[in-house]
């Protein structure tokens, strides 16, 4: 298989060297193929290194010089040529370099044979045959394709086994045993690893990819969350046949939203109301909120909440969720009667507050999945993060009510601000 031609996403094969060098291929399924295809130059190019002081003494000693000869340039050249194959790919040797790369393998088996001495085959390089057969078994472990690797191997051992046979009647038979048992094992080995390593890699991949999609659900959620309210209130000051009063009320909610949209853009968390560390008090935020909609026909009841203080962050949450229910009535439910009710009440764990939304408008079909985004994400969703619960009940023709319900803390000795 000739070597595939690079991708705009692929780097010239020599900065696989310096990567490599410097630690810096990537921990990706593809920088993991980068890394194997050094792996297939280091085999190669390692075994050509030890096969080299062999030339001389193997020529001096074969009963057929020639044909030694021509063996051993063929072996170091498919060495070289697998190497520079591996780095022009940047993977592993494709099906067929490998297939090539066996036979050459099994055929210089045999032919040594016919040029290796007998006495030369164990425990010496000038019998080279049997390790560049190694190599070539350990470069196509990294091959795809399990048959292939299977009917390589197993070609290889019985050309090793021929090779060796005539010392295997000899005191040197459990050497030859043990030397053909290491093809099986050590190939056998690299090729569970190599697969276990294409897994992790691939589930690495795969971590990274969902981690970017949340990634990318929670900034559209964001901008949801920072963006709604903004883009309400920008509709009804598009209405040309708004009340005056009301129009006013609504400018006032606008600059307040545009410093929201404001603080998200530049990279800000857009709370708009001191830092999320510090403690806000209950009745202080809910009739801040609702002077806001001055224009609403809105009657707070909030006397048993008081002395409650929250969380600055679910204050701040509060607040924007408080803003985009009170929104909605404005916008679409026609309410005569607005209720705000805030309650506590002290449990073993601290005080646990709750504040009541209630209008007396048309209402609406309260199925979660027709929500639009005030209630899915501003509501609903930034409300639950912070361990604040939210329960929505509404029916066409009778209303609405949101119950938000939180912890707390509560000061007894003095009112909350």
């Amino acid at each position: 298989m000739p070597p595939t031609a690079p991708t705009s996403t692929q780097r010239p094969w020599w900065h696989a060297l310096t990567d490599l060098v410097h630690g810096r291929i990537a921990t990706t399924a593809s920088g993991l193929e980068r890394a194997l295809s050094l792996l297939v130059v280091g085999i190669r190019l390692g075994t050509l290194l030890q096969m080299a002081p062999s030339l001389a003494p193997g020529v001096a000693v074969s009963q057929r010089p020639g044909l030694y000869l021509a063996s051993w340039i063929a072996a170091a050249a498919a060495a070289v040529v697998i190497s520079v194959l591996a780095l022009v790919r940047q993977g592993p040797l494709g099906r067929a370099v490998f297939a090539a790369d066996v036979v050459l393998a099994v055929v210089l088996l045999l032919l040594g044979g016919l040029c290796v001495p007998t006495d030369q085959r164990i425990g010496t390089w000038i019998g080279f045959q049997p390790g560049n057969a190694l190599g070539a078994l350990l470069s196509g472990a990294l091959v795809r394709g399990l048959g292939l690797w299977v009917a390589g191997l197993a070609v290889v051992v019985v050309a090793d086994v021929a090779f060796r046979w005539a010392q295997a009647s000899s005191d040197n038979a459990s050497t030859v045993i043990g030397n053909v048992l290491t093809y099986v094992v050590l190939v056998s080995v690299s090729r569970v690893v190599t697969t276990y390593m294409r897994r992790v890699a691939a589930d690495g991949d795969a971590a990274r990819a969902e981690a970017a999609a949340l990634a990318r659900r929670d900034e559209e959620r964001r901008a949801q969350v920072a963006l709604h309210n903004g883009a309400a209130i920008m509709r009804l000051l598009a209405d040309p046949d708004l009340d005056d009063g009301v129009r006013r009320a609504v400018r006032q909610e606008a600059e307040r939203e545009a410093r929201r949209m404001r603080s998200y853009l530049l990279g800000r968390r857009p709370d708009l109301d001191g830092d999320d560390g510090d403690e806000r008090g209950l009745v202080a935020l809910v009739l801040a909120t609702t002077a806001r909609f001055s224009d609403l026909p809105l009657h707070a009841a909030l006397d048993l909440a008081e002395g409650v203080r929250v969380d600055g962050a679910v204050g701040a949450a509060l607040d924007h969720a408080l803003a985009a229910l009170l929104l909605n009535v404005r916008d679409h439910s026609g309410a005569s009667t607005v209720v705000v009710h805030a309650d506590a009440e002290a449990t073993p764990d601290g005080t646990r507050w709750t504040v009541t939304v209630h209008d007396d408008g048309r209402g609406f079909d309260t199925d979660r999945a027709r929500w639009g985004v005030g209630l899915r994400e501003v509501v609903h969703a930034q409300l639950t993060e912070l361990g604040v619960d939210v329960e929505i009940t509404s029916r066409p023709g009778h209303g609405s009510t949101a119950v938000l319900t939180g912890a707390g803390a509560r000061v007894e000795s003095a009112r909350a601000v």
